[in-house]
């Protein structure tokens, strides 16, 4: 029962595991799925505002270009005006510059002249830079297309030439750090800006939200923002800790949940399982019920063909009471019908007509008592008496058959909870297989003993003995030696006696002969006395 039970709980365990390890697969997956689907749309939401800016950026370049370069220029008051308004609304464009490239006769040059750069109004005044090393450069771009120069940092240059035979050109200095408000930043991911695959911006995620073991490859996204001449890489990479993956409160939850889903589960299948026992063992009690009624009928059986066998003996004792009664009657009826009867003699004769009623009167006692068919019931009994009142029953048979008896009844005489008639029955099978054991003229012992706490009583002869290969299957059904025998003698001793806790076993006596010892739990008191 106790294997029963813990195959059950480690049942529901195995349950229990495996719908936490299915729960973590499918959230896993799932978790994973809807962020990668809140990276990519963060990022598309980023790639086209950055664009947006990006693209605002051309506009004011194309613009100033208008203002400065048409064929009626803006004065430079008017030029500077709309340079500190685009500078007042955009703070990522830190520094606008409308210059005039200009060729450099005295400056050493091997192809050639030097272009320099002239600056013709600049905002804020003090935030320029110097153009120099790009003037050749800006001057040497396509007319009307922007083009972008990496200074540093995060920040880049992006310029600018006026259509035409124009020399103007507009420079604009972007910090590429302000492309990103701060409020669209993904704190859960790290954002990287790139130009030309070197990094402008890198701002890493809000550790609070990816703290953890990862042992999932990072989510990634990327897309150019292809400006007219502002080409840009955005990157977006997050991280994946299993604590973003399975939210702690609901894997807990689940696995609560899923315990008690198990826990009924596992009651479910020992409640099934303890009704399956009862039906079991129902069953089983039902059979064993129908295999003791059996086992009662054949005992039954076995006796009544047994008095069968003995009647010739049990006429045999009958006769002598029955015929001394006869005489005795007869002699008692003379006397009383003389002159003067002989009174004592007379009740002295009466006297023994009444004993040897009393011995045939004892004799079909014992005839009805082992022939009935009682409901077995376990008393204390004497295993002399036993003994003494199955030999009254063989006995005439044996002296017929010329077989000695012999008696060795241990005092104070063993005592067992038995019942009478089926131990007697035992002992009456016992004693009929030495009979046809010994033969003619054979010699059969019968033991009773007291031996620690056994009561036992041994039945042996001076037959042949038993062969080696039928001694290992001598108490199973249906094995028998005899030609007309059904081999049921034995094993049912072996019923009878296993059924009040004893043993019978059998061996060979040095001397020669069988011998078979009945086994039974000894009384309490005598047990105690033994001792």
């Amino acid at each position: 029962m106790s294997r029963t039970l813990s195959k059950s709980w480690l049942l529901g365990l195995a349950l229990w595991l495996a719908a936490l390890g299915a729960f973590a697969l499918v959230t896993i997956v799932t978790s994973r799925q809807r962020l990668a689907d809140e990276l990519d749309v963060t990022g598309q939401t980023l790639h086209r505002l950055i664009s947006q800016r990006v693209a605002q950026h051309d506009a004011h370049l194309t613009s100033l270009i208008a203002l400065s370069s048409g064929n009626e220029p803006v004065p430079a008051g008017t030029a500077r005006q709309v340079m500190e308004s685009i500078s007042r609304f955009y703070p990522r464009i830190v520094w606008i510059a409308l210059i005039a490239l200009e060729s450099d006769a005295n400056a050493p040059k091997p192809a050639g002249r030097a272009t320099t750069a002239r600056t013709i109004v600049a905002v804020p005044d003090a935030g320029g830079i110097d153009l120099a090393p790009l003037a050749a450069d800006i001057a040497g771009q396509q007319r009307g297309r922007p083009s972008i120069y990496s200074i540093g940092g995060a920040r880049y240059l992006l310029a600018k030439r006026a259509p035409g035979a124009s020399n103007v050109a507009v420079v604009l200095l972007i910090d590429a750090a302000q492309l990103v408000e701060p409020e669209e930043r993904p704190a859960f991911a790290d954002l990287k800006l790139s130009l030309g695959g070197r990094p402008l911006v890198e701002q890493p995620a809000d550790t609070a939200l990816v703290s953890g073991a990862s042992w999932l490859s990072p989510l990634h996204f990327e897309k150019v923002i292809d400006g007219d001449g502002q080409r840009l890489l955005l990157e977006l990479d997050r991280a994946l800790p299993l604590g973003t993956l399975i939210p702690v409160k609901q894997f807990l939850g689940f696995a609560v949940a899923a315990a008690l889903l198990c826990l009924a589960l596992v009651f479910g299948l020992r409640q099934r399982a303890a009704i399956a026992r009862s039906q079991e063992a129902a069953r089983e009690a039902k059979e064993r019920l129908i295999i003791q009624e059996r086992e009662t009928r054949l005992a039954h059986a076995s006796r009544v063909n047994s008095m069968g066998e003995l009647a010739s003996g049990i006429a045999h004792e009958l006769t002598q009471p029955l015929t001394a009664l006869l005489s005795r009657s007869e002699a008692a009826s003379r006397l009383a019908q003389v002159d003067k009867p002989n009174l004592p003699l007379i009740s002295e004769t009466l006297a023994l007509n009444v004993r040897e009623a009393k011995r045939a009167g004892e004799i079909l006692k014992r005839m009805r008592d082992y022939a009935s068919n009682k409901t077995p019931q376990r008393t204390p009994q004497d295993l002399n008496m036993i003994v003494t009142e199955t030999v009254a029953l063989v006995r005439a048979d044996l002296e017929q058959r010329g077989i000695k008896l012999s008696l060795k009844l241990a005092e104070p005489a063993p005592h067992a909870m038995v019942d009478a008639i089926e131990t007697q029955q035992v002992l009456h099978n016992l004693i009929r297989n030495a009979a046809e054991a010994a033969g003619n003229g054979g010699l059969i012992t019968i033991e009773t003993q007291a031996v620690g706490g056994e009561a036992r009583f041994v039945v042996s002869d001076n037959g042949p003995g038993l062969s080696a290969a039928l001694l290992p299957k001598l108490f199973t059904p249906f094995v028998t030696t005899k030609a007309d025998g059904m081999g049921l003698g034995l094993s049912l001793c072996a019923t009878l006696v296993e059924r009040v806790d004893g043993r019978i076993e059998a061996d060979n006596l040095p001397a020669g002969g069988a011998r078979f010892t009945v086994s039974l739990p000894l009384l309490e008191n005598q047990s105690q006395a033994a001792q």
